[in-house]
């Protein structure tokens, strides 16, 4: 599915791939960077629809794709990347992978284009954003999205390190964010400090989640997420997972298996 047409300002063009839910909002959306030569920023599913339409997208014009680069390694994202390289001839770039993976703080040139690769994790450990500084522009993925939060890793280091990943590409000089699912984003600045206040207000309903009385990552989501979906449910509570192990580690709570209270 083609999405609504992107301003026309914009140096960049969007696919959106034709599987919204609500995990992916409206769907993945793939960004095509060039015209002659073509550099595609998330691939998106493993959707032939979809892959027909990035491929019809590339070669209007008499584009041709260089380079394929992906922001992590979530299927939503990265599926079509196999069926793009046309039997591996296009490149395929991503964090720890392949003969060419990806380093934090590298510059890919690619067609006069001038990307930089930043590694942020916490939404996944090998997630990447592509940093266009000529354009000011944000490939965020999952890092950030065009509405909603993100699902975090229920692992220990996963909200430190996703907290530190907003931080740093809040420093950046940027005039829009294109996210992996939603619409994009032209106030940067007041996205990254939303969604920092976020995650300050989701610690402090853990924590007086547990003065209450839950005990369970499972109870805090009953008691904090109330009003979401059931269906969402399982992310939600791989985030406060997330945010149980770094308030563990910092010692304001303590663990004893599953359960876990304020001392």
């Amino acid at each position: 599915m083609v999405s609504p047409p992107t301003p026309p300002e914009a140096p960049f063009r969007t696919i959106t791939a034709p599987n919204s839910s609500p995990y992916t909002l409206e769907g993945t959306n793939t960004y095509l960077l060039g015209r002659r030569l073509v550099v595609v920023v998330d691939p998106g599913p493993d959707d032939p629809a979809h892959v027909s339409a990035v491929l019809d997208a590339v070669r209007a014009g008499g584009g041709e794709l260089a380079l394929i680069l992906v922001t992590h390694s979530h299927g939503d994202h990265l599926g079509a990347a196999g069926s793009l390289a046309l039997g591996g001839r296009v490149p395929i770039r991503r964090w720890a992978f392949g003969d060419r993976p990806l380093a934090d703080g590298e510059t890919i040139d690619e067609g006069g284009l001038a990307l930089r690769a930043l590694h942020t994790p916490g939404h996944a450990a090998d997630h990447v954003v592509f940093h266009w500084p000529a354009e000011r522009v944000l490939f965020s993925g999952d890092l950030i999205l065009g509405s909603g939060t993100v699902v975090l890793q229920a692992r220990e280091d996963a909200l430190a390190d996703y907290l530190a990943s907003l931080e740093r590409v809040g420093r950046l000089d940027l005039a829009v964010i294109a996210p992996g699912h939603g619409p994009l984003i032209e106030d940067p600045g007041a996205r990254i400090e939303e969604y920092l206040a976020h995650r300050r207000m989701r610690e402090r309903q853990v924590l007086d989640a547990l003065t209450g009385g839950a005990r369970t990552p499972g109870e805090i989501v009953g008691v904090i997420y109330s009003e979401l979906d059931p269906v969402l449910h399982p992310a939600a509570e791989s985030t406060v997972r997330a945010h149980l192990l770094k308030l563990v580690r910092e010692g304001r709570v303590q663990r004893e298996e599953n359960r876990y209270h304020r001392p």
